[in-house]
């Protein structure tokens, strides 16, 4: 899908829009046509980015793990099945 980033000359605001084909994006803000296109630089994947996305992601699956524990000892108190 083609995303863009753009600016309004208009009020400044900076957003990014799907285009597709002939259609001209509109600013969310004050719905103006007077757009610029901006520079959209790649994501660079490299082993540190990697490592930090890994970190990341082990952390917030050790927290949702401790509070789906917290979660079933709280039901165990709480119901005498």
């Amino acid at each position: 899908m083609p995303m863009f980033d753009f600016v309004c000359t208009n009020c400044k605001h900076e957003f990014e829009a799907l285009v597709r084909g002939s259609q001209a994006p509109t600013c969310p803000a004050c719905q103006s046509t007077a757009l610029e296109k901006q520079l959209s630089l790649p994501a660079i994947k490299t082993d540190a980015t990697h490592g930090l996305a890994m970190q990341a992601a082990k952390r917030r699956d050790r927290s949702q793990g401790n509070e789906r524990n917290a979660a079933q000892r709280e039901y165990e108190l709480n119901h005498d099945d």
